[in-house]
């Protein structure tokens, strides 16, 4: 007889299982196996069915829960919608479940969100007008300030893939934003070192070693001093900002500026390269010690080389580019 399964309590839906050996969280969500691959898009394009993300094809997709404009009678701009293939499951959190090698199995609390970039079908940042691209990330402070107030989640992020190297699973212009009710390990990590080292510290580093690559509006973009691969750049406030919602809105347009400036640069320096980008703020307030000289902050990683055996099996990279030769190919200086 097949022994008891001790997890079988939890609700249907993503879980997060914790490996004891591995101190490693890996979310298990079986159903995001549908989600539409290579051979789904170019079938899409063959039989001619529109995309999803696609204005006039709302139905497709579950309602919005933000929009820009927010006035329903015109026609919109951005979307942000629930993701149909989630990570997260938000209902009611249920106690983990366990077994005798100290594995642990916890229902995934959290929100799943997409935000659909653009009305019509554009595969770029910068095929989207400045204004409309400030716009999206607007929204997506909004988003962040609503979670901040639910207090059954502790920590959310934005991210991007773009391109298939990245991950992306459609080519609409779209990011995703996922809310959790646990701080992630990578963060973690963060918090513990910038007790350590000041983000002051490490920004006036940067300056001394010539990686700024663009300041606007009190933010600096910078290649950080150990980049994972050549031309990563992180955009940060030059004064500690714990979150991006409740920073100032000059804040948030002045990010969108420097994105879209990034992805443009990206464009020249390596055509055709495929990115992510994701969110690292603090904590919602309540779910851990404060950090005083917090900066939140945007990393972005273009996908020029493969992650291979040594990258995965220890979790050091190997980059081919110092980081200030990547700093002067993005500021298009002179050798």
């Amino acid at each position: 007889m097949a022994a008891a399964d001790p997890f079988s309590p939890l609700p249907q839906g993503p879980r997060i299982h914790l490996d004891p050996l591995a101190a490693r969280r890996v979310f298990v969500a079986p159903e995001r196996a549908g989600r539409p691959g290579a051979a789904d898009l170019v079938a899409m394009s063959e039989t001619g069915v529109s995309c999803p993300f696609c204005s006039g094809n709302e139905s497709a997709t579950p309602p919005d829960v933000l929009r820009s404009p927010a006035d329903p009678s015109r026609p919109w701009r951005a979307r942000i919608i629930p993701n149909r293939y989630p990570v997260t499951i938000d209902a009611a959190a249920r106690r983990p479940s366990g077994d005798a090698s100290g594995a642990i199995v916890a229902a995934a609390h959290g929100v799943h969100d997409v935000v659909i970039e653009a009305a019509s079908h554009e595969r770029s940042v910068l095929a989207v007008k400045p204004e409309a691209w400030r716009d999206v990330w607007q929204l997506c402070r909004q988003r962040l300030a609503m979670f901040a107030d639910r207090g059954d989640l502790a920590w959310a992020t934005i991210f991007k893939n773009s391109g298939p190297a990245a991950g992306a699973s459609l080519v609409h212009l779209h990011s995703q934003i996922v809310a959790i009710d646990f701080v992630p390990p990578a963060l973690e990590a963060k918090m513990l070192a910038a007790e350590r080292t000041s983000f002051a510290a490490v920004l006036a580093a940067a300056k001394d070693a010539g990686r700024i690559v663009r300041e606007q509006d009190g933010l600096l973009a910078f290649v950080p001093h150990a980049p994972r691969q050549p031309y990563e750049t992180w955009i940060v406030p030059q004064a500690p900002e714990s979150h991006l919602h409740a920073a100032p809105a000059a804040h948030v347009a002045a990010l969108a500026d420097l994105t879209r400036w990034f992805v443009a640069r990206l464009a020249a320096v390596a055509p055709g390269a495929d990115y992510n980008w994701w969110l690292h703020q603090l904590p919602f307030a309540g779910h851990a010690p404060a950090v005083a000289d917090w900066h939140w902050h945007l990393e972005i990683l273009p996908r020029l080389a493969p992650l291979a055996g040594f990258e995965l099996g220890t979790g050091c990279h190997i980059n081919t580019m110092t980081p200030a030769e990547s700093a002067r190919r993005l500021r298009g200086d002179a050798r």
